[in-house]
């Protein structure tokens, strides 16, 4: 009799913490959206324009697919650690469909100093095989952190789901991703070697030929030309554009739940 009450008691107990476990994780959006900016201290985190041009993205993508991408930007994580309440959430709001368990969740907390700001893409366990850890990883290096550093919030996440979509799409896969950013290190080290040679090779003509006018002239042109590759290299925000506000409204999640795929970390 007393192992039952014991039993009885043990269970009711753990159920009451799994409650309030989740009581610091956000409700479900209704009626639902796809991207969520939560956060009361930075509500322009991103615009209201940027914040359609993603939700209209996102909504044919889903429409499309029938994979979901979900973005939540929050002020505090409820004393979870991001993967945690990225995990904890996509399994509340059932991002993803059904039995296929191909939901993403993105979260961000650009709340506090250098450190403090966190970010962790969890994927659904039906796209752990496309978009596995390691390339979460690299998406995050690659897309979101560099713009995120600059104050760019919409081009990282606007660079980020571009990749997500392709990768769950099949348009590449994870392997080609990896292999496109080595290559493209690659090509900056062997246009930074060639311009040093072509450099050199200019000063020495300069120095040999003699006459300071005639160095002036020559490093006055090798200057425009290094101001003209430079500007080759450069960034800038994204060129995808806003749209007119969303496409006909979500039409819901699906029942997914998360199994413990993705990466994060902090800017």
């Amino acid at each position: 009799m007393f192992k039952k009450y014991f039993f009885a008691l043990f269970v009711s107990l753990v159920a009451t913490i799994q409650v309030v476990a989740q009581n610091g994780i956000p409700e479900r959006p209704n009626p639902p959206r796809l991207v969520n900016n939560l956060s009361k201290e930075m509500p322009e985190f991103i615009s209201g324009p940027e914040a359609d041009a993603l939700e209209t993205k996102l909504e044919n993508f889903a429409r499309e697919t029938s994979n979901q991408i979900v973005i939540v930007i929050v002020d505090d994580l409820a004393d979870f650690e991001p993967a945690e309440f990225a995990y904890k959430l996509g399994d509340k709001w059932q991002v993803g469909q059904e039995k296929e368990d191909n939901g993403i969740v993105i979260i961000i907390k650009p709340t506090g100093g250098k450190g403090e700001r966190k970010y962790f893409i969890a994927t659904g366990k039906g796209l752990d095989g496309a978009i596995p850890d390691l390339t979460c990883r690299q998406i995050e290096e690659k897309e979101l952190v560099p713009s995120f550093k600059e104050g760019n919030f919409y081009e990282g996440l606007d660079k980020t789901t571009n990749v997500l979509m392709s990768l769950a799409k099949g348009e590449y896969n994870s392997k080609t991703y990896g292999e496109k950013g080595k290559k493209f290190e690659i090509i900056k080290v062997v246009f930074v070697l060639i311009f040093i040679i072509v450099f050199v090779f200019i000063m020495y003509k300069s120095n040999k030929g003699g006459g300071a006018g005639g160095r002036g002239m020559t490093m006055g042109s090798n200057a425009i030309w290094f101001g003209g590759l430079g500007g080759f290299g450069g960034g800038g925000r994204s060129s995808g554009g806003f749209g007119g506000g969303s496409s006909g409204g979500f039409g819901g999640f699906g029942g997914g739940s998360f199994g413990g795929g993705g990466s994060g970390g902090s800017w």
